[in-house]
């Protein structure tokens, strides 16, 4: 059995140096060595062995889950899940993620291949030896998977979506199966980046902190040491996508160029596979697909496609004899290795130029993106394919399809992309908000892209986006504690503006005050004295919140005007809103007394995170009061919406009282590109699926009590954090041919 002990006691001299002495003596072997918190630190002599050992550590700690995956990605989830997976099975086969796959692996360059094909080995491997941990359900696995699941995992919300959102803007019924982005979905990331300048330790630090579903086990969190390619981050099966290296790091954030549009087709009311293109007659492209159902009869369904814009455009509703379809630059299966391509070249480059080449080929998913290197340099790029489209035509709603008038001019390149380079202010932030406001006076004009490159309202910010700005400029001497401090922050920035009116109305209502009980005032008093920050131990904190919910009852339409303008732009209440204001509080006292605790109730006994068997006490709650319908999507500047950083949403009280996360900070990871690196992560719930290990919800007590888990990135760390060894021997690689 090979040990480490020796190579791993060595501190951090140099990357190449540290690299090599890890790595050299592995020929043929892998080595994983797991931290307290069971994240794997993956050791080979190449970077296709060490793509074999993720690979392991990924069946070890997320077999089910990743096999499912797959499956969705193949349009096979039915077999497992039964009838209610139909409609997902067909709209991932209408995509054509296998065939984009079998054909987009042969393209892969070299040794992307052979990683590829090595990470489905190593889970292979793993399933091999241990047949009782593999589900009845399991598949056999290709070699292709790994860019059916690369494709497939982000496509319905990027690639494609914002084309489906499109038809469906224009009032389009889809197709059973189909989906949009949902318009009201919650849409909450955060990145930042510091110059070396602004920070105590003279080091570029990076903030990534996408948010979505609590349980954040799609992601997969890693540490890969292998050959040239040392990566530490967030995967999704093979895919390295939310990571760092030695001398750059990186986050992601939903907000990009418009890669998809909807096309209206008129088609030939007796055969309604024809159409006329420019007066020419033409065919739709159909196949037959059968999707097996557990449980039930197979379902053959005929999927349809056009060409438009040279890409298979396939058909997603239908009216009478109007079809429509969806063309997306990504669709051509010569933008899957692309993508894959990218990603892989990110995490090796060395410096913000090598990050800018590899991001050259246009094959990054739709999104913000924001880097950060050890030299100092940051960089952000709003991804995606935009189409050049010609001028004249709505193109976020269905546009004439039967002429090559609105056919696509061609695609942007890199360079037509919005993008800024250290910015003079040394620092930037794209908390889901327009390009032009990721700092004050910032470089980005919206005039200088086309509407659908910069795809957002010049202008928009939101409250999420101004708090960070608040401490980002004020950094000069930045510590990675203020650097915690911030991304794990809980103020509800405007909070004092609804304290301002509150004073307000009670001073305008004394003598009605004076005669509340003492309870009541108490309520009032810590109102009026709160600091604003929703943490887990703060009484004030669930005042505060149910205050603001009490108001969607004693705030009626009629007062929703002035109270708007109050909010917005100052001013006192009237009687009438003075009274609603007020009167609030009573309902909150209600609410309070249904607690029925025999202390002072806090935030933490209300909001609550973790599975249904236990759960945790949580803070950073985002208040989205439900007679502002906005509030729903807080990605407007609008003081009514009061989220925190960490955007934590929760669902409706169940009988005891207690709500539920759902939505907000799961895959946090804060870097600085110091010497050695210093870094912190949060993955929610934890390293594994498997409820049975400590590491399933070992890090809600963390996310509870807002703190971070070191990374461990260099030698001497990992030596003195290893809690288990495990050494694997290569197998043989999976050549199948598709």
């Amino acid at each position: 059995m090979i040990t480490l002990a020796s190579l791993l006691a060595l501190a951090w001299v140099s990357a190449s140096a540290v690299t090599a002495a890890r790595t050299d003596s592995l020929d043929g072997k892998v080595v994983i060595r797991r931290d307290e918190f069971g994240v794997p630190h993956i050791f080979a002599a190449t970077v296709e062995n060490g793509f074999y050992g993720l690979g392991y550590a990924q069946a070890e700690d997320i077999l089910e889950p990743l096999l499912a995956l797959i499956l969705r990605g193949r349009g096979e989830l039915a077999t497992v899940r039964g009838a209610t997976m139909v409609g997902s099975d067909i709209e991932q086969r209408l995509w054509q993620h296998t065939e984009a796959a079998k054909v987009g692996l042969g393209r892969l360059s070299p040794v992307l291949q052979r990683s590829y094909r090595s990470w489905v080995a190593g889970i292979q491997a793993f399933m091999v030896e241990h047949p009782n941990a593999v589900p009845a359900w399991a598949p056999r696995l290709e070699p292709w998977d790994a860019m059916v699941l690369t494709r497939s995992v982000l496509w319905s919300s990027y690639q494609a979506g914002m084309g489906v959102s499109d038809c469906r803007r224009g009032g389009v019924k889809l197709a059973a199966g189909i989906r949009a982005p949902s318009d009201d979905r919650m849409v909450a990331s955060n990145e930042w980046v510091l110059a070396p300048w602004r920070t105590a330790d003279n080091a570029t630090i990076v903030l990534s902190d996408p948010h979505g579903g609590v349980d954040g086990r799609s992601f997969y969190e890693y540490r890969l040491h292998a050959g040239e390619l040392e990566s530490s981050g967030y995967a999704f099966g093979p895919l390295l996508l939310l990571a760092h290296n030695r001398s750059v790091s990186w986050g992601q954030t939903t907000g990009n160029a418009d890669p998809a549009d909807c096309f209206e087709v008129e088609t030939d009311p007796k055969r309604p596979t024809r159409y006329l293109f420019d007066g020419k007659p033409q065919s739709m492209i159909t196949r037959k697909v059968t999707v097996a159902v557990k449980g039930g009869k197979p379902i053959t369904r005929t999927l349809e496609y056009t060409m438009h814009n040279g890409v298979m455009s396939p058909v997603v509703a239908r009216a009478g004899t109007k079809a429509f379809v969806v063309s997306t630059t990504y669709m051509d299966s010569a933008a899957t290795p692309a993508f894959d391509e990218e990603v892989f070249r990110l995490n090796l480059a060395k410096n913000v130029s090598e990050i800018k080449a590899a991001m050259a080929t246009v094959g990054m998913y739709p999104q913000n993106v924001m880097f950060g290197d050890a030299d100092g340099n940051l960089f952000y790029v709003r991804a995606g394919r935009p189409p050049i489209r010609p001028s004249g035509y709505d193109w976020r709603r269905p546009v004439p399809g039967n002429s090559s008038a609105t056919a696509w001019k061609g695609r942007h390149s890199f360079d037509d992309l919005v993008q800024v380079t250290n910015p003079v202010q040394g620092y930037m932030q794209n908390n889901n908000i327009a390009p032009d406001m990721m700092v004050p006076n910032g470089p980005v004009s919206a005039d200088r892209y086309p509407s659908y490159v910069f795809n957002d309202r010049p202008g928009r910010t939101n409250t999420r986006a101004l708090r960070a700005i608040e401490a980002l400029s004020r950094a000069y001497a930045f510590t990675m504690e203020d650097a915690i401090d911030l991304a794990l922050d809980e103020k509800w920035y405007g909070s004092e503006t609804w304290q301002r009116l509150l004073r307000d109305a009670l001073a305008s209502r004394t003598d009605w005050v004076k005669q509340r009980p003492t309870e009541w005032r108490d309520f009032a008093d810590q109102l009026v004295r709160f600091d604003g920050r929703a943490r887990a131990t703060s009484a004030a904190a669930l005042k505060f919140v149910l205050w603001q919910e009490g108001m969607a009852t004693t705030v009626g339409e009629g007062l929703l005007a002035e109270l708007d303008q109050i909010v917005t732009s100052g001013g006192g209440p009237s009687a009438r809103l003075a009274q609603a204001v007020t009167e609030a509080i009573d309902s909150a006292l209600v609410a309070i007394r249904r607690l029925k605790l025999s202390r002072e109730p806090v935030l933490g006994d209300v909001f609550r995170i973790g599975p249904a068997s236990k759960t945790w006490p949580m803070g950073g709650v985002s208040i989205l009061p439900k007679h502002r319908s906005q509030c729903s999507v807080p990605i407007e500047w609008d003081r009514f919406c009061l989220v925190t950083l960490r955007a934590m949403t929760f669902g409706e009280p169940d009988s005891t009282g207690r709500r539920q996360a759902y939505l907000g900070s799961r895959v946090l990871r804060l870097v600085s590109l110091s010497k050695p690196i210093r870094a912190y992560t949060l993955h929610l719930y934890g390293q594994t699926s498997d409820s049975t290990s400590v590491h399933a919800t070992d890090q809600l007590p963390l996310s509870s009590e807002r703190r971070l888990k070191p990374e461990y990135f260099e030698a001497d760390e990992i030596a003195r954090h290893t809690a288990s060894t495990k050494t694997l021997t290569v197998g043989p690689i999976h050549e199948s041919k598709p």
